[in-house]
Order: structure tokens, then sequence, then C-alpha cells
């Protein structure tokens, strides 16, 4: 398969995937369009650095072959969607590409599960790292990690990724066991954890290598397993948020400060 086709389903692919972008924005899609702009679509997306620049990502998926199920998901296993699969050196040709014709200032990376969970992050820390100590990449590089992989492979991850994610999919256990039983919320907070642990170490240490700098992010399905648990739905995701983003402090999207409210006289103008 030509390296055009791969990008094109693994692009395609990669659009369910937040990347703390300007999620907040209204659609305008400019397919078919002279438009300018566009917050939806796939293959380049936004995201904001550590220090709040607004930049331009490649995103694709590293492979859309995955081993897991997941009933929401439009890759998973028993899904009749064209597969492709990027070598990480692909990845790496393609990224530094569009890169040096000014289309992207780094790389959005996830990817289904193949062989093992383990077997996958070495995948996509790879992809970091042939771009950090091969290429010499600077710019801005966004990892979502595998949640059963080892915690040595996700610590590894940080060292060379600006964001590291972790999805927490569902609110619920039951709803997590009713539309994906291969996956734990066990195993995803733990690799939440193992993020926040990098975090703070470097808090903590100054001399220690940098971790992620931009921190953690994530993303769940909010719509209610059943139509009969819609008016109790949002409890258990309130619950969910304070759990998991309480006890690892995950970022929010947009690294700003609440700004104060402007004088009367200017909402006038």
């Amino acid at each position: 398969m030509q390296l055009i086709e791969k990008l094109s389903i693994l692009a395609d692919a990669a659009k369910y995937d937040a990347s703390c972008a300007s999620s907040g924005a209204p659609k305008r899609s400019s397919e078919g369009k002279a438009g300018l702009g566009s917050t939806d679509g796939m293959g380049i997306c936004h995201s904001y650095t550590p220090d709040g620049r607004c930049v331009s990502l490649l995103k694709v998926l590293l492979t859309n072959f995955c081993l897991y199920d997941c009933q929401y998901c439009v890759n998973r296993r028993s899904s009749d969607v064209p597969r492709a699969r990027f070598s990480p050196e692909e990845v790496v040709t393609l990224t530094l590409d569009f890169y040096r014709r000014n289309c992207v200032s780094g790389l959005f990376l996830s990817s289904g599960i193949i062989r093992s969970s383990d077997y996958t992050m070495e995948q996509l820390v790879r992809v970091a790292k042939l771009l950090r100590e091969e290429h010499d990449f600077r710019g801005y590089i966004h990892l979502k990690t595998i949640p059963d992989a080892d915690p040595a492979l996700i610590a590894e991850a940080g060292r060379y990724a600006d964001r590291l994610s972790v999805n927490i999919e569902l609110p619920t256990e039951a709803s997590l066991q009713t539309l994906a039983p291969e996956k734990q919320i066990v195993s995803i907070k733990q690799a939440m954890h193992t993020i926040y642990t990098g975090e703070q170490t470097v808090l903590n240490e100054p001399r220690a290598p940098r971790f992620a700098p931009a921190g953690q992010s994530t993303q769940m399905i909010v719509a209610p397993t059943t139509p009969t648990t819609a008016p109790s739905s949002m409890a258990p995701r309130r619950y969910t948020a304070t759990s998991s983003y309480g006890a690892c402090i995950t970022r929010r999207s947009v690294p700003f400060p609440i700004a104060r409210k402007a004088c009367p006289w200017r909402h006038r103008r």
C-alpha cells in the first residue's frame, strides 16, 4: 500500500481522538468550499503548547488494526473499515516532511492495539524517540498512552512527548464492561497515576529530566449506556471526573488563567 493511501485511511481514523484542540469552536466545515480555518475534519488538528501557543499537528493513528472490540469505536475488531498500518519510520518521515513544508508544528499520535499493549506502546514511543534523538525534532508531540502497557513504557513516553493522554472512555465500570469488556477502569487510572507521578517527580526535583510539560488530558463518551439511565447519567460522570481528575490533577485543555471580567463599557463597544 502506498504511503499516501495509508495516510488517507489513518488520518481519517484518528479524527475521533480529542487533541486538546479548539473543541469549543463551532463547526464550520470548509469541505467543498473555498473556506479557511476549519476546525473540523481530519489530518491536521490544533493544540496548545505549555506557553499557550496554538499549533497545528499532524494527527494520525499508527494503525487502525485493533485486538479490542469496543462497541463505540469505529476501528473495533468487528468493524468493516479499510485497514492500514504505518511503521514508526514512516510516521517520522511524514512528520518531518509536513514540518519542513510549514504545514504542521508537531505530531498527535494514537493507535489501535496490535499484538499486545506493551508492543503497541513500544511502537508509539519509538516514533517520539526517533524524532527527538535521531532527527533532533523540537516540535510538539502528543502521544496517546495505552492503559495496560508497562508503566516503564509510559514513563519513557513522557520523556519524549510534550503531552500524554489516557482515555477514560466511559463514566462507570458497568458501562465499560458492557461496551468495552477488554478494558478495565483500574488500568486506566493506573496509567493516569503513572503520568501524574512523573509530573510530580519533575516538580520536586529540578535536575530531573523533563516529563510531559504540557501535562495529561483525557476524553470520555458522555452518552448514556441505555435510554433508561438518561435522567441520572450525569451523576456517574461527575464522580468519574472527581475520582480520576482529582487524583491526577489533569490539566485544562487551554492552559490560560481565568480572565477578570471586563469593564461594562467595553461590552457595549
